[in-house]
C-alpha cells in the first residue's frame, strides 16, 4: 500500500471527526422540547444523540492512535503511515 494512501484514508477520518463535532453542535443548538419530539419519534436505543457521542469517541481514538490502527497493514509489506 502506498503511503499516499494511508495519508488519504487518516485525513478522512479526521474529516469524518469534524463533521460529527459539526453535526453534534448543530444537535446542542436544537431546542429541548423539539429534541423531546425527536426521541419520542424515533424511540430507538441508539438515539441519534447516542450515534454522534460514541461516533465522534471513535474518529477520536482511531485519529489518534492512527500508528496502531494501521500497524497490521504496514508489518505485511504495505508502507508506511
Amino acid at each position: 500500500m502506498d503511503k499516499s494512501r494511508f495519508v488519504d484514508a487518516r485525513r478522512s477520518v479526521s474529516k469524518i471527526e469534524d463533521l460529527l463535532a459539526e453535526a453534534s453542535e448543530l444537535y446542542e443548538g436544537i431546542e429541548p422540547d423539539i429534541l423531546q419530539a425527536i426521541i419520542d419519534y424515533h424511540n430507538e436505543t441508539a438515539t441519534l444523540l447516542y450515534c454522534l457521542r460514541w461516533g465522534l469517541q471513535a474518529a477520536k481514538e482511531i485519529r489518534e492512535d492512527w500508528h496502531t490502527v494501521v500497524s497490521s497493514l504496514i508489518s505485511e509489506g504495505g508502507g508506511e503511515a
